[in-house]
């Protein structure tokens, strides 16, 4: 028997996996909501947001799914080589409507948030997609060419790695091994490669020329405000040039409000869902609208 070419073991394994999360009566059924996780995560970094999901009152009659996306730690290895990686965003939006209808919500973390912003108002943003709301989690941004420099990208790697690490500490929990995280976090920086890392690059400099004040969508950005890599004025600066959005920052927390900060996360997520449903239509954040969640 011939053996299997890597690349040939890479295309059996699904590089978009839905899972709806929660369920809501038929009479009061609410808004699809898809949730995206960020570079090398899982749709499990969405868990403690779905555990608190029945305690608030738009979260509960939501229908929350998540997608398990081709840059997961265990998706397929040569998802990178697609040069378009805002394309993948798409496939999970068409996946999504002809599976369970499509999303009215989309609530995108980290370099699913760039890749959601670049799909919207990028470029060559096409006008397929009819999103009722997003809500970017530690989105990255920056407003001109000149804000990325050499010294920029000689800590940008770094900075990745520890990123990593917080996610993996995060994650953990109480079970966390912090002598391990580094090494864990190298790891999987190395699962993600050189492509993988590109790809990332490549979209963070492209933020200068999202069309942002043509978006139409009702927007929330949620920033960490220790976020160490996609630092906080950033997300201020998103919200600047964007009319339609609002930002909500959220003290004593890093790259991921969701699993460290979940209850003030969740009740943040189910006052823009109540906003949503009851405005579908003409809902609109208020321009540098800055709430802090202080914990």
């Amino acid at each position: 028997m011939m053996p299997t070419h890597p690349s040939h073991r890479a295309e059996r394994v699904a590089p978009v996996l839905l899972q709806q999360r929660t369920t809501a009566d038929a009479g009061e059924a609410g808004p699809r909501v898809l949730l995206l996780h960020g570079m090398a995560d899982s749709s499990a970094v969405w868990d403690r947001l779905c555990a608190l999901a029945p305690h608030h009152d738009a979260l509960r009659r939501a229908r929350l799914h998540s997608a398990a996306l081709p840059w997961r730690g265990t998706g397929p290895s040569d998802w990178a080589h697609r040069p378009e990686p805002t394309t993948w965003i798409s496939d999970t939006l068409d996946q999504m409507a002809a599976t369970a209808g499509p999303a009215d919500v989309v609530v995108a973390h980290s370099f699913s948030a760039m890749l959601l912003l670049d799909l919207l108002c990028g470029p060559s943003a096409p006008a397929g997609h009819r999103i009722g709301g997003i809500v970017l989690v530690s989105p990255f941004f920056r407003p001109r060419p000149e804000d990325f420099d050499w010294d920029t990208l000689k800590g940008l790697p770094e900075q990745f790695v520890r990123t990593m690490e917080e996610g993996i500490r995060v994650a953990a929990g109480s079970r966390a091994k912090p002598e391990l995280h580094r090494a864990m976090a190298e790891r999987l920086c190395e699962t993600i490669g050189p492509y993988g890392w590109s790809r990332f690059l490549e979209t963070y400099l492209r933020t200068p020329w999202l069309r942002t004040a043509e978006l139409r969508t009702t927007t929330l950005v949620v920033s960490g405000a220790d976020d160490r890599i996609a630092v906080p004025a950033e997300a201020e600066t998103l919200v600047a040039r964007t009319p339609s959005a609002a930002l909500h920052t959220i003290e004593g927390t890093g790259h991921f409000p969701m699993s460290e900060r979940p209850a003030q996360f969740a009740a943040v997520l189910d006052g823009f869902l109540r906003r949503i449903t009851a405005h579908p239509e003409t809902a609109r954040m208020r321009p540098l609208s800055t709430l802090v969640e202080r914990t």
